[in-house]
């Protein structure tokens, strides 16, 4: 048997594990005494350090501890008033010139507002620190209140900066402070040697970790550290060193490493051995469990999976296909055509789609075929074939997965079914449908009846109608085309590609419409024909109310005549008969004219209307039967009643029909009973209520009034109670009826205070 290279005996694993065993322990102590080496090196470079960072405090605090001694000799020299503002400048700026880390050095006064100092005000840097920061605020405060120097909290600018606030007093009040302001990152860069920044990193941090200076490093520097208080400058400020270079190892630090990378190569030899078995039996495992994978997925496929090679014969059929044919693999493979699962009346179609596969004659979409169970079912199934090729590249056969389409297919029928009828059904309908894209307008379907009525644009392929206008879903149209009138509905929905389209119905109502007027007229010649009868019933009273005015017109004329014919003529006389003639001949005019705008047929029309005003002509007219009945009609209306929208002289129809009624009704009572009708009216809410009560015997039935051709009267025609209440209706308003407490009955109409007309479906009086 051939043993791979790489591959080794169970029995020299022992001498193999004793060879590692062997070099870790070699690798171990050369490893600890490098540690114990770098150790002994790391604990004096840590003692160095720290001793070169406590010299480097103690100079960095004896600089600014003298420069601090000058600043108060300034101070005592501004609080005795020894100094004027020009030498305390040119002692700032020779200051300054020796201390470059110094950024301004100036005073202010008890009020902190700046007297003198460096740099001049006009020229100071946005950088430097405005007198109004909080934080040196603090400090001048807390210098003030102490009595000695004291330094400010870090303020960041355009880079951290600590302020030194000397204050000076004149006996024991605070006069005034010198300022210093001090950059950290050049106090570190002109006050540390340079044999401490070749062989170390310092930066300079606040209390949270932050690093303040310098500003070009963002992080603590790390490895041998030492860290040591920097205050008085600024609050938790800590001066961080670390040693720059690693700690070179001895002379014979090469030849360590050398035996080390000699013993690290000989393990890494070792290990790459036993890797590469490892690898070996990784390999064959990960086949096997791929092996097994595949067949699992496979085998959970609810597609069918059938392999032929060259000569058609089956060489692989996946646990699928056996169950949609209901034959076992066994029975499948090696077989040739024809195939068992392939249907007696099919068997020239599966062969021909057979043919087809072998001579690679296999269309995009697949076969649609009709294949048989074992148990003789048939079903159908679509079945898609593609060159079989191997993993060297070989033409093997062909490879074949079908799908079970049966359910598929019924349902698509189904709806094709229902499809079908939907179309009958639409087009059975005497309604024109129509459906449009919504974005370009363009006729997607219309039933028979919409072709029919409507005609195409010849331009385009869009419907002539719609004649919605502009933003209305629904609305009665007149096609001017034919004429005709049509209600039509628009509403959005989702088309069968899923794009949204407009659906219209239309449904033709000429006949409606016409029907519709002709009620109409009927009902305005029914009231014009109420307002006559009305009228031949009172034209007897009205033409002794008539005669009335005439009479005394003639009375007066005489009068007049003979007065002028006297000698003296009494003309102050005569004048005022003729006055009293025209007032006679005024009221009878009045009477005219209420009866003729009470019968003249003309179009409605919405007015500002009074309560008042509206009785005026129904009284008037109402007066000869009013002394016929001896009855009195008192009206009782509050005082301002608003004004609201109506036709006058529908609403004085109203009013005439339901005072008539009263008086009618009272007319049959006896002598002794009141006959008195009472008008009121009142603000309830949004509207107007109007009430016209009786004394009268009452109604029989609450809902009889309303009905139409219903009357109590024996030569009544029962339409003038349907008449008012439509009219009420049309003005937005109702009427009903209800027993008068006293007796009788009592009207209540009600009329909104605000709104408009009807005027669409008001009939004309």
């Amino acid at each position: 048997m051939r043993v791979p290279s790489f591959y080794v005996p169970p029995h020299g694993r022992m001498p193999w594990l004793l060879a590692h065993g062997a070099i870790g322990l070699v690798l171990l102590m050369l490893v600890g005494y490098a540690w114990i080496d770098h150790r002994q090196t790391h604990i004096t470079q840590q003692a160095a350090l720290a001793q070169d960072l406590l010299w480097q405090q103690q100079g960095i605090r004896l600089h600014l501890q003298t420069n601090q001694n000058v600043l108060e000799n300034l101070a005592y020299g501004l609080a005795a008033r020894a100094i004027k503002p020009g030498d305390f400048v040119a002692r700032a700026d020779a200051l300054m010139k020796m201390n470059p880390e110094m950024q301004s050095l100036e005073f202010v006064d008890a009020k902190g507002a700046r007297e003198g100092g460096l740099p001049i005000y006009s020229d100071r840097p946005n950088s430097l620190i405005p007198l109004d920061n909080d934080q040196l605020v603090e400090a001048i405060d807390g210098a003030a209140t102490l009595g000695h120097a004291v330094y400010s909290n870090v303020i960041l600018r355009n880079e951290p900066m600590v302020a030194l606030v000397v204050p000076y007093f004149t006996g024991s009040v605070y006069s005034g402070s010198v300022l210093a302001t001090y950059s950290l990152p050049q106090l570190l860069q002109q006050r540390i040697p340079w044999w401490i920044v070749q062989r170390y990193d310092l930066v300079l941090i606040d209390g949270r970790g932050a690093v303040m200076a310098p500003s070009r490093v963002e992080a603590v520097p790390t490895g041998i550290t030492q860290s040591i208080g920097f205050e008085p400058p600024g609050h938790e400020l800590k001066l961080v060193a670390s040693v720059r270079e690693a700690p070179r190892a001895g002379r014979q630090l090469w030849l360590l490493g050398a035996v080390i990378v000699l013993l690290a190569v000989l393990w890494w030899v070792l290990l790459l051995l036993r890797q590469r078995m490892g690898e070996r039996h990784r390999a064959e495992a990960a086949l096997q469990d791929e092996m097994r994978f595949r067949s699992a997925m496979e085998d959970s496929l609810m597609t069918g999976l059938r392999a032929m090679d060259l000569e058609g014969r089956i060489i692989y059929v996946n646990p699928a296909f056996c169950r949609m044919v209901g034959w076992r693999a066994e029975e499948l493979l090696g077989h040739v055509p024809p195939m068992p699962y392939w249907p007696p009346e099919a068997l020239e179609e599966c062969a021909a789609a057979h043919r087809a596969i072998l001579d690679g004659q296999t269309p995009p979409n697949g076969f649609p075929l009709r294949f048989m169970r074992r148990n003789g079912d048939r079903f159908d199934v679509r079945l898609y074939s593609s060159r079989l090729v191997d993993g060297r590249g070989e033409y093997r056969g062909w490879m074949a997965s079908m799908y079970d389409v049966t359910e598929i297919k019924r349902e698509r029928e189904a709806l094709a079914a229902s499809r079908t009828q939907l179309l009958t059904v639409l087009e059975g309908l005497e309604a024109a449908v129509s459906v449009t894209d919504a974005e370009t307008g363009r006729l997607l379907y219309r039933n028979r009846h919409h072709a029919d009525t409507f005609m195409l644009n010849p331009e385009a392929d869009c419907c002539l109608v719609p004649l919605l206008p502009a933003g209305s879903l629904a609305a009665d149209c007149n096609d001017p085309a034919s004429g005709r009138w049509y209600h039509m509905q628009r509403r959005s929905i989702d088309w069968v590609d899923g794009r949204r389209v407009w659906l219209d119905i239309v449904s033709d109502i000429t006949e409606q419409r016409v029907a519709a007027e002709v009620t109409r007229m009927q009902s305005e010649k029914l009231q014009h024909t109420a307002r006559l009868v009305s009228m031949g019933e009172l034209a007897s009273s009205l033409a002794h109310e008539l005669n009335q005015p005439l009479a005394a017109i003639g009375s007066y004329a005489a009068a007049g005549d003979e007065m002028l014919g006297l000698h003296p003529p009494r003309v102050q006389r005569a004048r005022e008969v003729m006055v009293k003639m025209g007032e006679q001949a005024h009221r009878a005019g009045q009477i005219i004219r209420g009866i003729r705008n009470f019968v003249a047929k003309r179009a409605p029309r919405a007015e500002p209307c009074r309560l008042e005003e509206l009785l005026a002509v129904p009284l008037q007219l109402l007066e000869p039967l009013t002394r016929q009945t001896r009855a009195r009609i008192r009206v009782e209306l509050p005082p301002s009643l608003p004004v609201f929208p109506g036709d006058p002289v529908m609403l004085e129809q109203v009013l005439f029909n339901l005072l008539k009624n009263g008086l009618e009704a009272m007319s049959g009572m006896a002598e002794s009973a009141p006959r008195e009708i009472r008008v009121s009216a009142q603000v309830a809410g949004d509207g107007l209520e109007i009430a016209i009560a009786d004394r009268g015997p009452g109604m029989p039935q609450p809902d009889g009034p309303f009905q139409p051709f219903f009357s109590t009267k024996p030569e009544g025609l029962g339409v003038g109670l349907n008449i008012c209440r439509s009219v009420l209706e049309q003005h937005r308003g109702h009427l009903r009826v209800e027993p008068n407490p006293g007796g009788g009955t009592r009207f209540i109409c009600r009329l909104p205070l605000a709104g408009a007309l009807i005027t669409e479906d008001l009939p004309q009086a």
